[in-house]
This record gives structure tokens, C-alpha cells and sequence, in this order.
């Protein structure tokens, strides 16, 4: 092959890629829309979940047997949502089902956690705070040194920059007492000061076991939750609730979802009783309460609705609201079978993305691609590759053609 026709399709490919990726984003500009799904709760009256609408004034919320209720009605038959508005109204019951309730009670029980992918897609820099867990004065205080856990674990002065010999020491030896096998996989904690106490942080070793590791009064606290044993964990959520129930939420493997409780001196995990997630595309959004939990997963195809007993996490009750497709779905489906992003939703990461809508979208390609070598005029050779390449590349492929209409191909 001659040096000139190499060089035309080193050109041809670049522009054709340019092309798969800025003409689908600007059509996708212009037709799409982000899904939308009702809000839904679970009502501890109805015994049953509730689609709610804030828009409709009138009637905001309608079961799921299509009975519609005004706003008063609203508000009774969802008093672990709107208990605020109850207590202002003057109208928050003294019990629900036997037990009693007032707002401190409420606000204790309160569970609310959102996941989405991004969260396991995202770079960390390494270093992280350890707060002491049982601080002397109200409220946690960003330490003055920070940690980084690898190969071993290291404790560094934020101000000089220097390595604390003796603290990583200490907290090393603890590591290598209770059988820590570096390096470490991932560790998981909340930074936030904000938050009423502190439980350290999460930690899987080489060997799949996942510790818990704190600071207890200066000294390190490090414990094998024996967790791994039986799930294979693959993200871990801490959430430092109000009651102290629970350290947070732990994803495995097979994406089942648990939370775990101190129970005594051992760790417990309690499943949550939903459809195993994809944890690449899947989002979970959970509202919880003192008597119900309602989990949403969010999929690239539906938005599936869980009640969930608050205190076994078994399922209730449950409902699925099938996707919506759009604008987007319908001319991507046809005109792009393949088409290049350098970002998606799933990641924080900016990288290429080749994304495929199916099969449809090569059936254009073949039209374009017989078109080319029917109607337009050249040499037999010349429109052969040029109909094989619209076939294989579609409308980038074809604009880049007509980008370069002069070039001499053999």
C-alpha cells in the first residue's frame, strides 16, 4: 500500500471517530431527556406503597390500586414521611401500631442513604483522617495528621509533611496481630466532622477478610469482622446512624446488599431481601423509618420499589415502574449502532466509551452504504470501499467521506 492511501485512511479514521463522537452529542443534546420516575413510598397505615406527585396539589399521592388522596389524607396516611408537617398541623399520632412515637424517636430511627455508581468509580488520593472515636470534648476534631494504607500503614504530620514513626508502629503491630495480609484492596469510612461519632473504617485485605479499625483513646483499635468468610465484598457504604444500629452498607460480589450490625463482640450481616443490583449501572436510593424501609433500585430499565420490614429486612411489599423510552432512544436505536463518549454517568473517570444500541442502526448503514455504491459515480473499486466503510462506520463514516471527496483511494 502507497504512503498516500495510508495517510488518507489514518485521516479518514480520525475524522470518522470525531465524527461517532460529536454528532451523536449533539443530537443527543437535542432529544434527550433524563428519566423520570414517580417518587414512591411505602405507607405504614395503607400497609401498601404510595405513589406520590407534589405537582398535583389536589391529589398528591394515589396506591397502587388507584385510589386518589387530597393533601390531608396525604399527610395521615404517611406520617413517617410527614411527621414535621403532622407535629406543626398538631396532628402526629401517639403510637402507630402499638408503639409509641414522638419526633426524637423519629428522627433516630431516620435511615436515608443514596447509591450510585459513580461512588466505585471514582479516584481517591490515598490519604485519609482517622478521628478519635471516643474524643474528650462534644463533637469530633480533625486530627493533625493524616494516614495511608497500602503496604503497610503509615501516619504522616499534614503540617511537616514527616512520617509519625511511633504512632504507624503501634497501629502496625496491631494490624500484624490480628493477621492483616497486605496489601490493601479498598478501605471505606466517612470523613465528614459533621457526623454525630465516628467508626473508623472498613478495610479488605489481600486475602478478601474485612477489618474494622478505629481509634480508641489514642490506641488502634483493629478487628476481623470474619465477614469474608461468607460474602465476598466488593464496596462498603459507612453510614453512622442515629440509633447506632448499624455501621453502614456492605455490597458483594453477586450484588446483594447487607448492612452490618455490632452484635456484642461480633459483627452481624443482615441481607436486605431485594433483587441482587448491578453495581456497575444500578443506583439505590433507601428511606428508612422505625417500621418500614422503602429501597428503590434505579437500572437502565425500570425503577424497582421495595418495602422492607425495618427490623428483619424482609420484603413487604413490592412494585416496578418499567422506563419510559424517549426521543434519544428512538433515533439513537437507528442511527448510531455504535457511538463514542468520553464520559458516562457510571464513572467519574474521562475516558473513551464505545457504546452500542443494537442491531437496528445497521440496517441505515446498509441502505447508505448500497446507496453509495448505486447512485454515486466513481470507479467500481473506489465505491465498494467506500459502501463497505459506510456499512461498517454509518453516518461518521459517511461524513467523513464526503470530508475528504477528493482523496484518491485504491
Amino acid at each position: 500500500m502507497k504512503l498516500k492511501n495510508i495517510i488518507y485512511i489514518a485521516i479518514l479514521l480520525f475524522i470518522t471517530l470525531i465524527g461517532m463522537w460529536a454528532v451523536p452529542a449533539l443530537i443527543h443534546k437535542a432529544t434527550y431527556t433524563s428519566d423520570q420516575y414517580p417518587f414512591v413510598y411505602y405507607s405504614t397505615i395503607l400497609k401498601d406503597i404510595g405513589i406520590i406527585d407534589y405537582k398535583n396539589k389536589k391529589f398528591p399521592m394515589e396506591d397502587l390500586k388507584g385510589n386518589k388522596y387530597n393533601t390531608a389524607q396525604f399527610d395521615s396516611l404517611m406520617p413517617m414521611l410527614n411527621y414535621r408537617q403532622l407535629m406543626t398541623d398538631g396532628k402526629l399520632p401517639d403510637s402507630i401500631n402499638g408503639q409509641k412515637i414522638t419526633p426524637q424517636i423519629l428522627r433516630a430511627k431516620s435511615v436515608v442513604y443514596k447509591y450510585k455508581p459513580s461512588d466505585i468509580n471514582t479516584l481517591v488520593n490515598g490519604l485519609y483522617i482517622l478521628f478519635e472515636t471516643m474524643p474528650k470534648r462534644v463533637g469530633l476534631e480533625i486530627p493533625d495528621d493524616v494516614f495511608r494504607l497500602k503496604n503497610s500503614i503509615e501516619f504522616i504530620d499534614a503540617q511537616t509533611n514527616t512520617l509519625e514513626t511511633e504512632k504507624s508502629q503501634l497501629f502496625q503491630q496491631a494490624f500484624d496481630k490480628e493477621g492483616f495480609q497486605y496489601p490493601a484492596q479498598w478501605l471505606a469510612g466517612n470523613p465528614n466532622p459533621r457526623k454525630p461519632y465516628d467508626e473508623g473504617y472498613f478495610v479488605l485485605d489481600a486475602n478478601n477478610q474485612l477489618f474494622h479499625i478505629k481509634m480508641v483513646n489514642g490506641r488502634p483499635y483493629v478487628k476481623n469482622t470474619k465477614i469474608g468468610e461468607k460474602i465476598q465484598p466488593v464496596y462498603f457504604s459507612m453510614l453512622e446512624v442515629a440509633d447506632k444500629r448499624f455501621y453502614g452498607f456492605l455490597f458483594s460480589k453477586q450484588g446483594e446488599i447487607y448492612i452490618i450490625e455490632n452484635d456484642g463482640s461480633k459483627y452481624k450481616t443482615v441481607k436486605l431481601d431485594i433483587d441482587p443490583i448491578d453495581i456497575q449501572k444500578d443506583e439505590v436510593i433507601l428511606m428508612g423509618n422505625m417500621f418500614d424501609w422503602t429501597v428503590s433500585v434505579v437500572t437502565p430499565l425500570a425503577k424497582k420499589n421495595y418495602a422492607l420490614d425495618s427490623e428483619s429486612l424482609k420484603r413487604i411489599a413490592e412494585h416496578t415502574i418499567d422506563r419510559t423510552s424517549g426521543k434519544w432512544d428512538a433515533v439513537s436505536k437507528w442511527a448510531f449502532p455504535l457511538y463514542l463518549t468520553f464520559e458516562k454517568s457510571e464513572s467519574s473517570y474521562i475516558q473513551p466509551y464505545f457504546h452500542y444500541t443494537g442491531i437496528y442502526g445497521f440496517i441505515v448503514n446498509i441502505i447508505l452504504g448500497l446507496s453509495i455504491i448505486i447512485f454515486v459515480s466513481g470507479s467500481p473499486k473506489k465505491k465498494i470501499f467506500n459502501g463497505i466503510y459506510i456499512l461498517l462506520t454509518g453516518v461518521a463514516g459517511l461524513i467523513a467521506l464526503l470530508i475528504l471527496p477528493n482523496s484518491k483511494n485504491k
